[in-house]
């Protein structure tokens, strides 16, 4: 028994090796290799979900050097660690955001359902190049994926066209492709206390225009998220955009907002 336990853990292992590889950037890319992969290609992505607290260390960036491909995000925390995984190795750097227009710069496209239709079927170009033996079943994966997109995409669209306000506060730029594309209006605001007039104003503009909420990431800093709450009378709405799963992800922040406001 011992023996033929032994005999399973290696043949796994060496199955383990056997598959082939990609490296990402963020955990919503890795969330696209496994829906239309599955098994057949391991994914490793160089940051966490705590993307701005990540700090990779020289180690997993070899690890992640094994790869022969690096999806990327034109994300700017990517750049030095591309940077070094171009010194040690022969990894081919990937762009799957080509061929999508971009708002002034900003790399957080995937937040857009469409914009994610895009990079879904630019990371399935790159596994069917890695593995076109598999082609039929990534087909039909992404197909399926695709599907599950779309209905996503009317859902919110559904959702968001009926409510009451589209007005919200936001320190960052993360959501400004979802605002885009829903039809919202982010008001950005400065990662600071307010003095004594911008406490009034704000309070005047909160009121003029219905806002009750503010969307901030995780990171944001609490002291000011709460000096925030309590002197513009509106609450704060916590989205992650680089958690891994992100269907589940996109699905709860727009029912959040959809609760709030119809």
């Amino acid at each position: 028994m011992k023996k033929v336990l032994i005999t399973l853990f290696f043949l796994s292992f060496s199955f383990l090796f056997a598959q082939s590889k990609i490296s990402v950037a963020i955990p919503p890319l890795q969330f696209i290799v496994e829906k239309i992969a599955k098994n057949h290609i391991f994914a490793d992505s160089l940051f966490s979900e705590n993307y701005f607290e990540d700090y990779p260390s020289k180690s997993y960036l070899r690890k992640l050097s094994y790869s022969p491909i690096y999806l990327s995000l034109n994300l700017q925390r990517e750049k030095s660690y591309i940077a070094d995984l171009k010194a040690i190795s022969r990894i081919k750097i990937i762009d799957v955001t080509k061929g999508i227009n971009k708002i002034d710069g900003n790399p957080y496209l995937w937040m857009d359902p469409l914009s994610f239709r895009k990079i879904v079927i630019n990371v399935y170009d790159e596994i069917v190049k890695l593995d076109n033996k598999n082609e039929k079943l990534y087909k039909a994966n992404l197909d399926k994926f695709l599907r599950d997109i779309d209905a996503i995409f009317l859902s919110i669209k559904e959702q968001l066209f009926s409510l009451s306000s589209y007005d919200f506060y936001t320190f960052n730029d993360y959501w400004d492709y979802y605002a885009k594309r829903f039809r919202l209006n982010l008001y950005k605001k400065k990662k600071e206390t307010l003095d004594a007039k911008e406490i009034s104003d704000t309070i005047t503009f909160t009121r003029k225009h219905d806002i009750k909420y503010f969307l901030v990431d995780p990171t944001d800093p609490k002291k000011i998220v709460d000096f925030f709450a309590k002197n513009s009378e509106a609450k704060p709405l916590v989205n992650n955009i680089f958690e891994k799963n992100w269907q589940a992800n996109i699905f709860i922040f727009t029912q959040k907002i959809y609760d709030m406001y119809k």
